[in-house]
């Protein structure tokens, strides 16, 4: 049958229609197309296809993808709708997306049962749920963390090599110190330090590239300029670029690192500043290697949500270090700065602030001279994390030395800061802790416990355990009724004061924790005191969710 013939079957509309059509018959091979098909492989003709298969005419589709689809439709006469297939074309291999819709259909009787395919080119639909795809991948990935390095790692990691084959973050040094934000000038140099980088594939980086960790800029060069703007730096034919050229954008060390990503073999760049409210707080550098097609403005318009985006998680992670900092002044503000000296007894203390708490804690220690032979000590927790735990936390250590200093004995003086610490908290709001007064000339201890976790005991060659001791009231609920415990540990032994926190573990109970404690101690209490301090921080908390106050006291 001639290609009249066909036209005059399927009708002249459809052989003008704007829309790929292509016949296929029951061996699936082109029985007729349409003039549109030529858009969708040009260079060849509508009449090129007859007889041939559709991998022979459009090499770059997945062809085996559709034809199995055709053998489906001849199979069971239903037909398919918006079967989305790739092809590749161009010299970078940009992708192009189709929805394939087929049908069957009667073909004069010498050739039998046929398809028709309908081919629309939906790539600007398909590239727009991809970028939908990846912001919410941004989303969830970006803003899981409150460091900085991590946050700008965790943008690195949505970004390549989705988006490109190399990428770096630079930021402010104030940004990384989590210091106020300011407005910067055009004739103001800008110091930078890389935080995070990633190498397609995990290759490893040209050595000249990743020797250079900071930088400033220098305001004469377009970098600069384009960067205190806001507006990103895009280069799509960065590999065309002669030295004169790069030079022309940027200097000294900036120059250095263009020059190495060069001769790396980067051809396409973009440098996306990264901006909170309106203020600059550093840069992504991103490139593309050989083998991948250059940047485009889609490229960068989808950078720049992402770093919108990404600006917002930095910027947080900025303000909780700014926020850290002035909590863990305040909290260290209402500790003791040193702790008295007694022959006779060793003492060593530890306060650990939690890595994932912006706020004060209450957590804190005292040791307190009662005469020259006795001392107290006491550990303690408040509950809760914010400016109110420490708050009451530095009102009940002034008690406690107040009341101390009345010489009373340990249940007594928890009676009397039982009823401070209810005027000063809420009903929500307690306290728990351990007192202990210890004589010098008789090495007796003499210790009460508010609701606090028990002291840890390792005497020499001995399993460390823990006393036994009434558990009384945490202070603050009232009422509470408490009892004193007296031991006398042989010389050498070693007494452990702690908070919870050096015990107490998402996803543990603090019963294994207590466990893990008393083994450690009896492995490390041989050890200078302090050691034996480092040994256990380091062992049970060493990325701590909770504060910890350690006392230690060893005869």
């Amino acid at each position: 049958m001639d290609l009249a013939t066909a036209q005059g079957l399927i009708g002249a509309g459809l052989a003008r229609s704007p829309v790929s059509v292509v016949m296929f018959d029951s061996d699936l091979r082109i029985f007729w197309a349409n003039r549109a098909a030529e858009g969708s492989r040009p260079g060849r003709p509508p009449q090129g296809w007859v007889g041939r298969r559709l991998a022979q005419v459009m090499p770059e589709i997945d062809a085996d993808l559709i034809e199995r689809s055709l053998r489906r439709v001849l199979g069971t006469g239903e037909a398919v709708i918006d079967l989305v297939v790739t092809n590749r074309v161009g010299a970078w291999g940009d992708e192009r997306y189709w929805s394939c819709s087929q049908f069957p259909v009667a073909l004069p009787a010498e050739r039998g049962t046929g398809i028709v395919q309908i081919m629309r080119d939906v790539t600007e639909r398909a590239l727009s749920q991809r970028r939908l795809a990846f912001a919410d991948q941004a989303s969830a990935h970006i803003g899981r963390t409150l460091d900085t390095a991590r946050a700008a790692g965790d943008l690195l990691d949505v970004a390549v090599p989705q988006l490109a084959d190399v990428g770096a973050v630079d930021l402010l040094g104030t940004v990384i110190d989590g210091e106020d934000l300011t407005r910067q000038s055009l004739d103001e140099g800008l110091q930078l330090q890389r935080v995070a980088f990633r190498w397609a594939g995990g290759s490893p980086a040209p050595a000249g590239y990743a020797r250079i960790t900071s930088m400033q800029t220098n305001p004469a060069s377009l970098h600069h300029q384009r960067l205190v703007a806001g507006v990103p730096l895009f280069l799509p034919a960065f590999g065309a670029m002669s030295t004169e050229q790069l030079a022309q954008i940027d200097v000294g060390v900036g120059l250095d690192r263009l020059l190495t990503m060069h001769g790396a073999g980067a051809h396409s760049l973009m440098v996306v500043p990264l901006i909170a409210r309106g203020l600059i707080m550093g840069l992504v550098v991103m490139y593309r290697l050989r083998g991948r097609r250059p940047f485009t403005d889609a490229d960068v318009s989808l950078a720049t949500d992402l770093m919108s985006r990404a600006s917002l998680s930095i910027d947080n992670a900025r303000l909780y270090t700014r926020e850290r900092a002035s909590a863990l002044v305040l909290q260290r503000a209402l500790l003791p700065h040193e702790i008295p000296e007694v022959p006779g007894l060793d003492v060593c203390y530890r306060y650990v602030p939690a890595e994932t708490a912006a706020e004060a804690g209450g957590d804190w220690f005292d040791v307190i001279c009662l005469d020259p032979a006795r001392l107290a000590f006491i550990v303690g927790d408040v509950t809760g994390h914010d400016i109110g735990a420490a708050s009451v936390m530095g009102q009940i250590r002034t008690a406690t030395r107040t009341l101390a200093s009345l010489d009373l004995p340990p249940p007594e003086l928890l009676g009397r800061l039982d009823h401070v610490t209810a005027d000063l908290t809420s009903q929500e709001t307690f306290a728990t802790c351990v007192y202990a007064v210890y004589d010098t000339q008789t090495r007796d201890w003499e210790i009460s416990s508010a609701g606090h976790p028990p002291p840890v005991l390792a005497r020499p060659g001995a399993q460390a355990g823990f006393l036994e001791l009434a558990a009384g009231r945490p202070l603050g609920v009232g009422g509470g009724v408490y009892e004193a415990t007296k031991v006398r540990p042989p010389p050498g032994s070693t007494l452990v004061l702690y908070t919870d926190g050096l015990v107490e573990s998402p996803g543990s109970d603090i019963g294994t924790g207590m466990d893990k404690l008393a083994a450690k101690l009896t492995e490390v209490s041989d050890l200078p005191v302090g050691q034996v301090c480092e040994s256990l921080l380091t062992s049970l908390a060493p990325s701590p969710t909770d504060d910890i106050a350690i006392l230690l006291a060893r005869t």
